[in-house]
C-alpha cells in the first residue's frame, strides 16, 4: 500500500515530460562513429544538463576522447555512521547508495531506408516512440532522470543516496562502466538497478560472456603442392569439433537455468589467413587460420576453467605435427551474475510493481550481457535489470518503446528508491 509520501512523490512524475525527454534524447545520434565525429558526447551533455537542472551534484568524466561518463548524485540526510569517500573532491557519503545505471551509446541504425520513419526522428505514433535507441536504452535513462527529479521536488529525506551512472560504450567493450569501477565510483554503490529494456520484468540473472581468439600457424604452400607446407585448416577443424564436444559437456554438467537456459560456445569469426597475414587466394594454402569463440555463461560456470580446457583442446589439435603452433588469447571476460530474488533491491522493485499494477512482477534473466555484469563481477554489487521496452526489439529496424512502459518504469524507480533508502517525510 502506498504511503502519503510515496503518493506525493509519484504525483510529481510529469508524463508529458517523460515522452518529450525520451524523444529529445533519442533524436541525438549517439552511434560511435569517430570517423564522422559522432559518439556519445552530445547525448551525455544532454543528460548532464538535465541533471544540473534537477539540482543533482554532477560530474562529466571523459573516458576516451568523445566518450564520456556522466555521474550524478542525490545525497541523503544521513550524517553519522560509516563514511564512504567519493573519488572526487566532494564530501563523503554515508548510508547506502542506490545506483541507476544506463548507457548513452546506441548501435548502428543500419540501412536508414529500411525504416518506416527516419531512425533518429523519435516519432510518436500509436502509443509508441520509434527511433534507434528509444528502446535500448534512452527511455530507461530518461525514466531514471524523471525519478530523481520527482524525488528532489518531493523534498523527501532519503536515509541513503541515489546515484545515476550514464556511461559510454555499453554496446562495445564496456569501457565506460569499467572506468566507473576503476576510478572508484563503484566503491560507494550498495545496489544497482540496470535500466535496460526488459518490459519491466525483474531480471535477477545475466549470462556472462567470454571472447577467445585462437590462431593456428603452419607453413604456407602452393595449393598444387600441399605436402611442401603444413595446412592449418584441418587442425582448426579438429579443434572446433573438440570445442563443440566441450559445449555439449558443459550443457550436461550445468543444470539449465530457469531464466537463462543453457550455456553455449559459438564460433563467430573464422578466417584463413587472418588479417595481416596475407590475402586469401584459391591456389595458396594459408599459413595460419583464426577463429573467435563466443562463450555465453550461466551461473555456476567458471570462465578460467573453460579457458584451461580450451587450451588443452588446442594443444591436442596441433600435436600431430611439430611445425604447427597455436596461440589462445582471451580478450573479454564478463562473469554471469545472479541476485537473490529476496535481496532488498529486488524486493523493493517487486513491491513497487505490485502496488502500481495490482499484479506480481515477472522474474527473468538477461540472455545478453550488460554493464551490470561488470558491477557485479568486479565489485560484488547486487544488480537487478529492469526497464521499459520490449525485450526482443533492441537492435532491430523500426525500434520502438511503449509510452505506458515508460510511465510504469519511472514510477517503479521512485518507489524502489524510497523503499530501499528508507525515506522519511520532508
Amino acid at each position: 500500500m502506498l504511503t502519503a509520501l510515496e503518493k506525493r512523490a509519484l504525483a510529481l512524475i510529469d508524463d508529458d515530460e517523460l515522452v518529450a525527454w525520451t524523444q529529445a534524447l533519442t533524436q541525438i545520434n549517439s552511434v560511435w562513429r569517430p570517423e564522422l565525429g559522432l559518439g556519445e558526447e552530445e547525448a551525455a551533455r544532454w543528460v548532464e544538463a538535465r541533471c544540473r537542472e534537477i539540482g543533482l551534484e554532477t560530474w562529466f568524466e571523459m573516458v576516451q576522447p568523445g566518450r564520456p561518463n556522466v555521474i550524478a548524485l542525490l545525497r541523503g540526510v544521513v550524517t553519522t555512521g560509516e563514511s564512504h569517500p567519493l573519488p572526487v573532491d566532494a564530501p563523503p557519503l554515508r548510508g547506502p547508495t542506490l545506483m541507476f545505471e544506463g548507457h548513452t551509446d546506441v548501435v548502428t541504425e543500419g540501412d536508414a531506408q529500411a525504416w518506416t520513419t527516419p531512425p533518429f526522428s523519435a516519432t510518436l505514433r500509436d502509443g509508441r516512440i520509434y527511433g534507434r535507441g528509444a528502446n535500448d536504452m534512452k527511455a530507461g535513462l530518461v525514466c531514471a532522470l524523471a525519478a530523481l527529479k520527482a524525488l528532489v521536488r518531493s523534498g523527501v529525506r532519503l536515509r541513503g543516496n541515489a546515484l545515476l551512472g550514464a556511461v559510454c560504450d555499453e554496446e562495445g567493450r564496456m569501457i565506460g562502466i569499467k572506468a566507473f569501477v576503476d576510478r572508484g565510483w563503484a566503491d560507494v554503490v550498495s545496489a544497482a538497478i540496470v535500466c535496460e529494456p526488459e518490459e519491466n520484468h525483474l531480471c535477477v540473472e545475466q549470462k556472462g560472456v567470454m571472447w577467445v581468439r585462437v590462431v593456428i600457424r603452419g607453413v604456407m604452400a602452393h595449393g598444387a603442392m600441399p605436402l611442401t607446407g603444413v595446412n592449418t585448416v584441418y587442425p582448426m577443424a579438429r579443434f572446433l569439433d573438440a570445442v563443440h564436444a566441450l559445449e555439449e559437456r558443459e550443457i550436461v554438467r550445468h543444470p539449465r537455468s530457469p531464466f537463462l537456459g543453457q550455456p553455449s560456445i559459438t564460433p563467430t569469426i573464422l578466417r584463413s589467413p587472418p588479417p595481416g597475414m596475407g590475402e586469401p587466394q584459391n591456389n595458396v594454402m594459408p599459413g595460419a587460420t583464426e577463429v573467435v569463440l563466443d562463450y555465453r555463461l550461466i551461473p555456476g560456470q567458471n570462465p578460467e576453467a573453460l579457458v584451461s580446457q580450451t587450451e588443452t583442446l588446442l594443444r591436442a589439435a596441433i600435436a600431430v605435427d611439430p611445425r604447427l603452433t597455436g596461440d589462445l588469447t582471451v580478450f573479454e571476460v564478463r562473469h554471469p551474475t545472479r541476485t537473490d530474488p529476496a535481496h532488498p533491491i529486488v524486493a523493493a522493485l517487486a513491491a513497487a510493481h505490485l502496488d502500481l499494477t495490482g499484479g506480481a512482477p515477472t522474474y527473468g534473466g538477461v540472455p545478453g550481457s550488460t554493464d551490470g555484469t561488470i558491477l557485479n563481477a568486479r565489485k560484488g554489487i547486487p544488480i537487478v535489470t529492469c526497464g521499459p521496452g520490449d525485450i526482443y526489439v533492441p537492435h532491430h529496424v523500426n525500434e520502438w518503446v511503449s509510452v505506458e512502459e515508460i510511465k510504469l518504469s519511472a514510477r517503479m524507480y521512485v518507489l524502489a528508491a524510497l523503499r530501499f533508502l528508507n525515506a522519511g517525510s520532508p
